[in-house]
């Protein structure tokens, strides 16, 4: 028998895909509100459905064996061998079990902390950078972001000059911050990082760039401090901007945008925080 440890909050497409791809697994664990104890963000997931329903839907669709566990049932339910989406939650609770063996799998399935906080450079065409005056600014581009509503993503942005700032920004939706959450998100029905275009919110660079367009400052020749590298209809406006360079913290899972900022012979230049200061 091979199991399958699942954190699932909800039924998606992602979950169809893990299984899919893995046609030997017969049995799902399926983690059960007890667990909200130890993890406190499950309380905050509000597309969250009871274990069981999820339970049901994994059961029709596929054919296996599920299995709701609890904290005191998971160390007897596990085989010494469980497959895992490679995650926090299962993460942890891994650590927790020495005498099973856990396979974690790449995929994506929710924005836990390791996700998130992802940072790694986007490509072989961008440099590195620790120089403390880059870094003060991605930290405040950072800072930027948090002011964002936006459930999913936080992005914040920063235009800079000679090291003075010239103007901040982040991801907020239009008509109202409270659009995706009254009439749904427009993007649930694609994958991570596609349709971009189709977002309720104006991005963070694309509000920089208005607030250009408006007279407040010139982009030509300025730097671009932003907290996830820009998505492919960003890059375009940053490109057409002539923004000099481009410094950014995360990755975005397209990377189109490198080959738009790079043909148009904007600098891109990785931030790497988690160096010493």
């Amino acid at each position: 028998m091979t199991q399958l440890l699942l954190h699932a909050p909800v039924y998606h497409a992602g979950h169809r895909r893990l299984l899919a791809a893995h046609p030997e697994i017969d049995r799902v664990l399926l983690l059960g509100d007890g667990f909200a104890e130890r993890f406190p963000a499950m309380r905050k997931e509000i597309r969250g459905l009871d274990a069981a329903v999820v339970g049901r839907v994994l059961a029709a669709e596929h054919g296996v064996d599920v299995r709701v566990v609890q904290p005191a049932d998971l160390p007897a339910a596990l085989d010494d061998v469980v497959l895992a989406a490679d995650e926090s939650v299962t993460r942890e609770l891994a650590a927790d079990c020495p005498g099973t063996r856990f396979e974690f799998v790449p995929v994506f399935l929710r924005w836990d902390r390791q996700w998130a906080l992802e940072e790694r450079p986007a490509g072989a065409s961008a440099g590195t950078t620790t120089d403390p005056v880059h870094v003060a600014l991605m930290q405040q581009a950072v800072a930027a972001g948090e002011r964002s509503s936006d459930w999913w993503r936080q992005v914040g942005a920063l235009a800079a000059r000679d090291g003075q700032v010239l103007a901040t920004s982040h991801n907020r939706h239009q008509p109202t911050e409270h659009a995706p959450y009254v009439d749904g998100d427009p993007r649930n029905e694609f994958s991570r990082g596609l349709r971009a275009d189709l977002s309720t919110a104006i991005h963070a660079e694309a509000s920089l760039v208005g607030q250009a367009a408006a007279g407040a400052f010139d982009t030509a020749g300025a730097d671009l401090y932003v907290s996830a590298f820009p998505c492919p209809a960003c890059a375009y406006l940053v490109a057409e901007a002539r923004f000099a360079r481009c410094f950014f913290r995360g990755s975005y899972s397209l990377l189109d945008a490198e080959a738009i900022l790079a043909g148009a012979g904007v600098e891109l230049v990785w931030v790497d925080l988690s160096a010493p200061s």
